[in-house]
Parts: C-alpha cells; structure tokens; sequence
C-alpha cells in the first residue's frame, strides 16, 4: 500500500492510498488531478487528508479559517474544480466525502468557492456544468480585472452565431 503523502505528515490508514486514487494529468490543458481507482458510493467517506498549516494563500492550500490555511501539494491540493463538484471537503475535519457516486476514472472535484474566502489566482472554468460560473473565484473576491474581460468576451461571443 502506498501513500501519497510523505512519511513525516502522517502513516494510518484513513490517508488516501494508490490502490484507491492515481494522480493524473487532466485533459492537457491543466495540471495533475486525482482519479478514483476504486467506486465510491454517494455520501461515503473518501479519505482524510494532512498537511502543513499557513497564515499564506498558496497554490494548493485551503482555507481551514480566515487566516489559517493547510498546504497539501499531494493530495486535496490536487482535486480539480467544477461548479456541480462530485466531491466535498469537511475543513473541521479534514476529510473528502462523495457528493454523488464516484465510477472507477472519474476525476474528483470540489468547488473551490466552497471552501475559499479568496483564490490563490482567479481562472476561467471549463467544467461544463449546466450552472457553470465560467470565472472562478473565491467566495468572498470580486472579480478580478482579468474575469471582467473574460465574460466581458464571452458575453459578446454568445450574441453571435458560432459554428
């Protein structure tokens, strides 16, 4: 059984392991994500997860309180966003639960605005959801300059016909 954690941050067996999840590249376009090698049924505990405590907003890290944040590059730093998320985190205890059943290679995600104030970096979503933001924030941010001009654009292509 391996971990995808390093041994100083923790052995047990609630920490996700690489019979249970492979981290992967992600349609090209973005980093590494994290896909389920095993199904996971609708309401069910995925893992806990660890890391390292931070009065920063970095990449990979999430919020745990206004001030506080837990930086994990390995494991929950890598869960892809979209707006109708297959995942969700529990802050308090450190723990990733299944919003709807998981199928062997779905890729997990969260919705970062549910557990960020502000992002590390605003970015345009190509989730595809139907409720899809198509500008990501955190849930307390305004849009940034860049977001304005992007749906800005993307509001001024939808009065077109594109084929």
């Amino acid at each position: 059984m391996t971990g995808f954690y390093p041994r100083e941050l923790g052995m047990d067996e609630t920490l996700p392991t690489s019979e249970q999840f492979a981290a992967a590249a992600v349609n090209g376009r973005i980093g590494k994500g994290l896909k389920a090698r095993v199904p996971f049924g609708r309401g069910s505990l995925l893992a806990h997860f660890v890391g390292v405590l931070s009065n920063r907003i970095l990449q990979h890290t999430l919020q745990v309180t206004p001030n506080i944040h837990l930086h994990d590059p390995y494991f929950v730093g890598l869960l892809s966003h979209a707006c109708a998320p297959n995942c969700v985190l529990d802050m308090a205890r450190l723990e990733v639960w299944a919003l709807t059943d998981i199928a062997v290679g779905d890729l997990l995600t969260i919705d970062y605005a549910m557990t960020e104030d502000t992002l590390f970096r605003q970015f345009p979503c190509i989730c595809g959801a139907p409720g899809c933001r198509k500008w990501i924030t955190g849930r307390r941010e305004a849009l940034n300059d860049d977001g304005k001009a992007y749906l800005a654009k993307m509001a001024g292509c939808s009065g077109r016909n594109l084929r």
